[in-house]
């Protein structure tokens, strides 16, 4: 199962960041989409990485009773990744459709607010949090631990790719504050 986890992590993550690129191009008036498709197919994977997740937590906590013993400090990371975790499904529901609807063919673009700018940087910083919090064990799962070089150059490009997206989230709201 956590092998599957895995591989699906790695897919996850792909279309995610390539949905993050893309909206933020969006965003920044220079692309004409979002890859809302292949967002819609990267929240089915997620499904299915909650559920497993969420069967691999009740094992820990099975494990944990059985023991008599939570050791909840020398746990804090493993209780980090679930509530990074629960904090991306929950910013997931004001993600989708937040910036507009199809209305009779039409892109209707809904105001971007103040709220609506703090809910999407949150919803980045959840996924870069729980995506860095979670990119040691997902490299021991692939088997390429051992370069800590990789490590860092992974954690390079996710930091400009968080800078990039949620700068075009601010210069998105900025836009809609000139309007």
């Amino acid at each position: 199962m956590r092998k599957w986890n895995t591989i699906l992590s790695v897919l996850m993550l792909l279309i995610f960041m390539i949905h993050g690129i893309m909206g933020s191009f969006m965003l920044n008036g220079v692309g004409s989409s979002a890859g809302k498709l292949l967002a819609w197919i990267g929240v089915g994977i997620l499904v299915v990485h909650t559920v497993i997740g969420v069967i691999l937590t009740v094992q820990s906590l099975q494990t944990a009773k059985q023991s008599g013993k939570m050791y909840l400090k020398q746990n804090a990371i493993f209780w980090a990744r679930r509530a990074s975790g629960l904090a991306i499904l929950i910013l997931l529901f004001f993600h989708i459709g937040l910036f507009g609807k199809v209305q009779n063919g039409t892109y209707i673009l809904f105001p971007f607010t103040t709220v609506k700018m703090v809910t999407q940087l949150s919803f980045v910083a959840a996924i870069f949090v729980h995506i860095f919090i979670n990119i040691r064990p997902l490299l021991v799962s692939l088997g390429i631990i051992s370069y800590k070089e990789r490590r860092g150059d992974i954690y390079l490009i996710l930091s400009v790719l968080l800078l990039f997206i949620a700068g075009a989230v601010i210069f998105y709201y900025i836009g809609w504050q000139y309007l």
